[in-house]
């Protein structure tokens, strides 16, 4: 019995009752006995004073005790009424009659709990405790509610401004970097030809290939999906092309093998495949050793399209973490984070197969089996090497 009453005084504190009963006695027995462990002890004996009292504490951790009979009144019907406002708010009803269709009544309206009379001190305490925990779980699940909302306001919040940072970054990076562009391509018509101007335009690609990534994130929610026949050997010597002065720039060679002269086409996105080549050569110049080669390798496996990127550089220490947003094997190599985070979410959307071979023997190969993209099966039997134009 101490533990009870210790338990019961623990769960009652900062919380109030309310009596229903229209007998005076009980009611004046029962705020004495429970005004040892609630805050605030509350009668009426008539449903709408209850009511009133109800409406005026409801907010208030309030437990309410109410006999099922009230002279002339219903308990069961104030209980219903208390409900209808309030569906989690916790009724104990005090019942004198054993009559079936009482506690049927009383269940419908939702009553939590039932006391009998005569009222015994460890029966009610052993009630009120149980909706007291009742209580105090529902504040908490409450509680926790709305932090969650909160975070999920705030998390909206953040994704909205985000949103708009790399669309305003988009807006300013694309101006600069066309006018960059045409300038290095005029130098060019007139002749002009020295490091600077190579470094110059190795730099302005490798901003070009993030602005691309960030356009990417930016529409690719909002793009229709366009599909086409794609000749891969052509698709990917425009990119290793485009990837030439950066590798010139960083002392690196890149070169192309095929399988075959010719390979069956690929129906995939072009925007989606350009990110995939492009991120993937971009990461393996940016971890290359120098002076050293990137190769690309073209062919089939078992009937599906593949590529491969291979170089020799750093072992990569964790491949599934690669994959993450904004995650970065190395703080000095630069770059965002978001390459191979993009790559991993078209392999996933188009059922392209990733296999990554990372060792300080064999170097690094980024190797992509297109498993429902190719279009069809032709022989393969031999090896042809490009290298690159300088």
């Amino acid at each position: 019995m101490k533990h009870t009453v210790e338990l019961l005084r623990r769960l009652a504190y900062n919380k109030s009752i309310l009596i229903v009963e229209d007998d005076s006695l009980i009611i004046e027995s029962l705020e004495r006995l429970l005004s040892h462990f609630f805050e605030s002890v509350l009668s009426a004996q008539k449903v709408e004073e209850a009511l009133a009292i109800f409406n005026e504490n409801k907010e208030n951790n309030l437990l309410i005790i109410t006999d099922i009979n009230l002279g002339g009144e219903s308990g069961v019907e104030f209980a219903c009424k208390v409900k209808k406002q309030n569906p989690q708010q916790k009724i104990l009803a005090i019942s004198g009659t054993e009559k079936r269709e009482v506690f049927v009544d009383s269940i419908r309206c939702g009553i939590d709990r039932f006391v009998l009379k005569p009222l015994e001190d460890n029966e009610l305490f052993e009630a009120l405790i149980a909706l007291l925990q009742k209580i105090d779980y529902d504040n908490e699940l409450k509680h926790q509610s709305q932090l969650l909302e909160k975070s999920r306001k705030y998390a909206l919040q953040l994704l909205e401004e985000q949103d708009q940072f790399v669309k305003n970054a988009i807006h300013e990076i694309h101006t600069p970097l066309a006018v960059i562009i045409t300038n290095i391509d005029l130098l060019r018509m007139q002749n002009i030809e020295n490091e600077s101007i190579d470094a110059i335009e190795a730099g302005s690609r490798i901003i070009q290939n993030s602005y691309e990534d960030m356009t990417y994130l930016m529409k690719k929610d909002r793009m229709k999906e366009m599909k086409s026949d794609i000749d891969l050997i052509s698709f990917i010597t425009e990119r290793k092309n485009y990837f030439q002065c950066i590798a010139a720039v960083n002392n690196l060679q890149i070169s192309m093998f095929l399988g075959q002269r010719t390979l069956p086409t690929l129906f995939f996105s072009e925007p989606k495949l350009a990110r995939l080549i492009d991120n993937t050569l971009s990461n393996a110049i940016k971890y290359s050793y120098r002076p050293g080669e990137v190769t690309i390798t073209v062919g089939l496996t078992n009937s599906k399209i593949f590529f491969e990127v291979h170089n020799e550089g750093p072992v990569i220490q964790d491949k599934e973490k690669i994959f993450e947003r904004f995650h970065r094997e190395s703080k000095y190599n630069g770059g965002y984070g978001l390459g191979l985070h993009i790559v991993a979410q078209i392999c996933q959307e188009e059922n392209v197969e990733v296999q990554i071979s990372s060792t300080k023997q064999r170097g690094t190969s980024f190797r992509y089996i297109f498993h429902d993209a190719t279009q069809l099966q032709q022989n393969s039997p031999k090896i042809q090497k490009i290298k690159m134009e300088k």
